[in-house]
């Protein structure tokens, strides 16, 4: 009942904020999988089709814009969303994107904004507005607090363990920098062969009495040694030991889109290696800031933290070819 009554919020608020003449609003069911959102626009110069898993804080947005005109699509377009521009990426007859949602997005409208002479000749551009679905991220309670080596909550460290935090975090600034055309074209997929979520994107709990910030992605169970696999194609860009995250994987997948993979027991690619999805790239394990054997997975999406299970559950990727 709350999930329906979500449902038809999401519509009406939809119904106010786009033109009834080119509006249309469907949930395309799944027997195995909760049903995604598909808002689907005919235009008179081109079509457009957003799917998310939701519309909510923390999800990613699939976006595929199709000109009427097969020659237009050589033509020059420019995409905002939330007022930052996006990256598009010509696929075939079509341009795709990928348009992420912060955990930390204010309630209200999501902006959309298309420039285009060829599809608006009199204005140059349109937008688009999408109510934000409600979010509420978990919460753990002062009694389930996580138990961890003091080393990972104290500000009191040795000099040469602060280098080192620091080195790391060079690092990986330095692997979320990266830029690179898109690198796949069909559906994400799971990390692990066996799927059981310990710990869901965003929770906030608390280390050893102290607040810690929101779970930056999702924790899966697993054995050490389990295979870790690369949930799409990309680029290793970073393969290292760190202090937080452990053995720790950064995969770039192109348009500002990466997946990371944390505490692995064993990392089994090496910096500018090229992965395929499904290739195993290491094994789940218990380094770094953590309290047994699992698998952090996590994503960011033109420098947005986002839920990777957002990204994986995206169906039309593949249709896009």
């Amino acid at each position: 009942m709350i999930r329906l009554l979500s449902l038809l919020i999401l519509i009406l608020s939809f119904v106010r904020a786009v033109p009834a003449e080119s509006r249309e609003v469907k949930k395309k069911p799944t027997r195995s999988t909760p049903s995604n959102y598909f808002v689907k626009k005919e235009e008179k110069n081109f079509s457009l089709l957003m799917e998310a898993r939701r519309f909510g804080r923390g999800e990613v947005i699939f976006l595929r814009l199709t000109p009427k005109d097969k020659k237009w699509i050589n033509e020059s377009y420019k995409i905002s969303w939330l007022g930052k521009d996006v990256i598009l990426t010509k696929r075939e007859n079509s341009m795709v994107a990928f348009l992420p949602i912060s955990p930390d997005t204010p309630a209200g409208a999501m902006t959309l904004e298309i420039v285009s002479k060829i599809f608006f000749v009199k204005r140059g551009q349109k937008q688009y507005q999408i109510i934000l679905e409600p979010t509420k991220f978990q919460v753990i309670k002062k009694n389930q607090q996580i138990k961890v080596d003091e080393k990972f909550v104290t500000k009191e460290l040795p000099k040469e363990t602060l280098d080192f935090i620091q080195e790391c975090k060079t690092a990986k600034e330095a692997a979320f920098s990266k830029q690179s055309r898109l690198q796949f074209l069909g559906n994400f997929k799971n990390p692990l062969e066996k799927i059981f979520i310990t710990s869901r994107f965003y929770v906030r709990r608390d280390y050893n009495n102290k607040q810690g910030r929101p779970h930056g992605g999702v924790d899966f169970r697993g054995k050490t040694g389990t295979p870790v696999y690369a949930i799409q194609d990309g680029v290793v860009v970073l393969a290292r030991k760190t202090y937080y995250e452990g053995n720790f994987t950064i995969l770039d997948h192109g348009n500002k889109i990466f997946s990371f993979y944390m505490h692995q027991e064993e990392i089994k690619v090496k910096v500018g290696d090229v992965v395929k999805q499904g290739q195993e790239i290491g094994t789940v394990g218990s380094t770094g800031m953590s309290t047994g054997p699992h698998l952090h997975l996590g994503a960011k999406v033109n420098d947005i933290l986002v839920d990777p299970l957002s990204l994986i559950a995206l169906q039309s990727i593949s249709e896009s070819n």
